[in-house]
């Protein structure tokens, strides 16, 4: 018998959405009417590569509920970094990823948002709790994310390129991971930040009670230090980007928001997970699962 079968023709051409690829920023949003209405907040789909990372919930006996964990940041479809720490220890099963996300208490957004589950957690083999050293981790979805205007990859630096003196930008909802009572924004907002050099930055942390003897591990990139304004803005996991040098609106991820020492004091730089130091570490793992490290590179 001749099983040979006819693929059906199809009358509705649906449109093939050209990857823009990475690390593209709407500086003025997917749509006008949906507005951040200041200049910290961000344009619905500005930062198409945002995750919001949720942990369910029993909420006795009903339906699971959604809080939030973290923030991340596509780099594949499929593949999403964030911070060690922040996940807390969490199992896989425990966490959903939502793309397309931009105010956490509406629906308003135009395109839905998309909830993928997590198969896989790889945490650096060096993270250190204690120092928060090599705080990285990467998270392997069940299923790609549909790529459209507001959910695309970012894009991520050589190893060990230096972004020194660079004006970057943090976004996040904002969480204050370090009270219990936690508020965050709803809407995604932005800062501007310098790239400090780590000697620089290791000497502004020593004035602070970490003391003299405060060693800047090199897994660490630091930014802001600008008196008044408050680096706290992004949640442990969001990412730190630089614009790519002769490309327009198109951004590396160099940092991943690490730890809250010296958040907040006036003119003390924060400390970022330092994302070009970890890319061999990515690759290697990319490779391996074969999904190779073309997303990410621009």
């Amino acid at each position: 018998g001749d099983h040979t079968t006819v693929p059906s023709v199809s009358t509705t051409l649906t449109p093939v959405v050209q990857s823009p690829g990475c690390g593209k920023r709407n500086p003025k949003g997917v749509i006008d009417r949906i507005t951040g209405g200041n200049e910290t907040e961000s344009e619905y789909g500005e930062f198409p590569w945002m995750m919001a990372i949720f942990r369910k919930e029993e909420v006795l006996g009903q339906q699971n509920e959604f809080v939030y964990q973290c923030g991340g940041s596509l780099i594949h479809r499929q593949v999403v970094l964030t911070a060690a720490h922040s996940l807390r220890d969490k199992q896989a099963s425990e966490l959903i990823v939502r793309g397309g996300e931009w105010d956490t208490q509406t629906t308003r957004e135009t395109f839905p948002d998309q909830d993928r589950s997590i198969v896989e957690i790889v945490i650096h083999p060096e993270f250190y709790k204690g120092g928060h050293l090599n705080n990285v981790a990467l998270l392997f979805l069940d299923s790609p994310f549909e790529l459209n205007s507001i959910i695309q990859p970012v894009c991520l630096p050589p190893q060990d390129a230096n972004f020194d003196h660079h004006t970057c930008v943090a976004a996040g909802w904002g969480m204050d991971a370090h009270g219990k009572t936690g508020t965050y924004q709803a809407k995604l907002r932005n800062i501007d930040l310098p790239i400090v050099p780590n000697g620089e930055c290791q000497y502004t942390l020593r004035t602070t009670r970490l003391g003299a003897k405060f060693t800047l591990h090199d897994s660490f990139i630091c930014a802001g230090g600008v008196k008044g304004k408050d680096t706290c803005k992004g949640d442990g996991g969001s990412p730190l980007v630089c614009p790519i040098p002769k490309k327009q609106h198109q951004y590396y991820q160099t940092g991943i928001v690490s730890w809250g020492i010296g958040c907040g004091e006036n003119g003390v730089p924060g400390a970022y997970g330092n994302v070009a130091m970890f890319r061999n570490w990515i690759d290697q793992h990319m490779i391996q699962r074969n999904f190779g490290t073309s997303s990410y590179s621009p």
